[in-house]
């Protein structure tokens, strides 16, 4: 950055300005206001949400329902009193798949303009590209590469990319409200309906999923109000925390929600809802639209964000009002979140990992010599060992992997972003393949990260083998060199340790391999 650039982004920082932003979706309007102290952070100041349905009848009828139309000024002239209120610098408010549709839009967007509006139609591209940056924007990392998922009122939007781009977009006219009110004509909706509006949208989908089939995307998440309502009543189902950030929305559940759903009477569909109940009428459709597409580009889960369209339309507008910064842009967290909040969230074995924790951190204590991290590394390695296992609530299969990403993602509050690369590394490493450059999130790593992460994924490795069984039976562990190249672990604890000590044996090749050493156990 040239010191001009860097003169006036001090400036900038010293004056904390306004910005507002307005989705004018099918199904529901929905406002952010948002403050800056300085480029790449924002605090938001306000955030609305009003159910007016611009997407009512639109999709058979070409034309906006008066009722909806009057809704949508009332919801529009109510945020732009409250974006001055805030004395906001800038308000952008975007219309989707409705305003599109409406033969009627311009004569809308004029009355908008009276408001002291301007109403912007998005392109489909747009749309799914500003979607994916909503929801890239509350993480903490950028996927190699994601799929983005959004069901609206009268579309669905497709993304391929990460934060630098989307590679592949998508929009597919079977939006929520658009099926329900094109198929579903009766409470509950019949069989011969379900059928017809299930043939349509696997006709429509066909030819995105040929393409995404064979897109090398490593995670998939979706945003919208019919996610969220469906993440919410899943979790209320099983009694899971249903956090803000992102909720693992697993294909079997969303199979078993849809099937009740179908047969139930809307009341009945009310009463599982616990963000908006006035969606009710349009989630058959929209489960069965995410089930579709789960099956067909073979989606066990999906990471169901909170964010979406409205924080992309924020982030893309501080992008173009502060050209000069470069950089990535973050929400401020409103308080710190600590490592035990954030594996409770994962249902992690909570006595394991702390039994994990004792022992790595007591190998890190008694072999500085070997490995010579300074003491703030201590605190990586209790995270890790901490969060080694929260990828098993999504699958054992792999759920090093998971505890990367999920690590990587969303948590915890209390460390930035540089240490969050480390502790997702070392405990990605805690199984499984050693770490090795041909591994992307290792190899854009620096080398002395690298060097760290090595050191201490050895020592999680050692540490987690010696909880064999999950019954905490190694009370404490005494290490000893009878020379360079011999090191000697003995360990004290209840019962037989051998199970304990072969468990050991089979996970410290990478710790011989990184501190030269041949360990025995005793």
């Amino acid at each position: 950055m040239t010191t001009a650039n860097a003169v006036m982004l001090g400036k900038l920082s010293a004056m904390p300005t306004t910005f507002a932003v307005i989705d004018a979706g099918s199904n529901a309007i929905r406002l952010q206001i948002a403050s800056v102290e300085q480029p790449g952070t924002y605090r938001v100041l306000e955030l609305d949400r009003r159910p007016a349905r611009l997407g009512h009848g639109v999709f058979e009828t070409g034309t906006l329902d008066p009722s909806s139309r009057a809704e949508a000024l009332d919801a529009l002239k109510r945020f732009k009193n409250l974006a001055d209120k805030h004395g906001a610098k800038v308000i952008r408010s975007v219309a989707t798949s409705a305003m599109r549709e409406a033969k009627d839009g311009p004569d809308f967007i004029k009355e908008v303009a009276a408001l002291g509006l301007t109403l912007e139609i998005l392109s489909e591209d747009d749309e799914a590209r500003l979607i994916s940056l909503g929801i890239l924007s509350g993480l903490k990392f950028d996927p190699p590469l994601g799929l983005f998922m959004d069901i609206g009122g009268g579309s669905v939007e497709l993304a391929v990319g990460n934060r630098s781009s989307s590679f592949v977009t998508f929009s597919v006219p079977i939006g929520a409200v658009r099926l329900t009110e094109q198929y579903l004509r009766h409470d509950p909706p019949t069989d011969k309906e379900l059928t017809a509006m299930s043939r349509v949208v696997k006709q429509k989908l066909a030819p995105a999923v040929r393409r995404l089939n064979h897109e090398k995307f490593t995670m998939a998440f979706g945003s919208g109000g019919t996610m969220t309502s469906l993440a919410s009543i899943d979790a209320r189902m099983t009694g899971e925390s249903h956090q803000e950030s992102l909720y693992v929305l697993r294909r079997a559940r969303l199979k078993s929600i849809y099937d009740l759903m179908r047969t139930q009477h809307l009341k009945d569909r009310a009463a599982l809802i616990t963000d908006d109940q006035k969606r009710a009428d349009i989630l058959v459709a929209g489960s069965a639209v995410l089930l579709t597409m789960m099956s067909a580009l073979k989606l066990d889960y999906v990471f169901v964000s909170s964010r979406g369209l409205r924080d992309g339309l924020m982030v893309d507008l501080l992008q173009k009002e502060y050209k000069a910064y470069t950089g990535g842009w973050m929400e401020t967290a409103s308080r710190s979140e600590s490592i035990e909040e954030f594996g409770e969230k994962y249902n992690y074995d909570k006595a394991h990992c702390q039994q994990v924790s004792k022992l790595a951190v007591s190998l890190f204590e008694q072999l500085r010599e070997l490995h010579g991290l300074p003491d703030r590394y201590m605190k990586v390695l209790h995270a890790a060992s901490m969060l080694h296992d929260i990828g098993l609530f999504i699958a054992y299969e792999k759920h090093h992997k998971h505890s990367y990403y999920l690590i990587k993602s969303s948590g915890p509050t209390s460390f930035d972003g540089a240490e969050l690369d480390l502790i997702a590394n070392v405990a990605r490493y805690h199984r499984k393949a050693h770490p090795s450059p041909k591994h992307l999130p290792f190899s854009q790593l620096s080398p002395l990260q690298q060097d760290v992460v090595r050191k201490l994924s050895a020592l999680l490795r050692v540490a987690d083998g010696l909880d064999f069984g999950r019954q905490a039976k190694v009370e404490s562990l005494e290490c000893k060199r009878s020379n360079a190249k011999k090191l000697s672990i003995k360990l004290d604890g209840k019962g037989d340790l051998r199970d304990e000590i072969r468990s050991a044996l089979h996970k410290v090749e990478l710790m011989n391999e990184v501190y030269s050493v041949e360990t025995t156990f005793e």
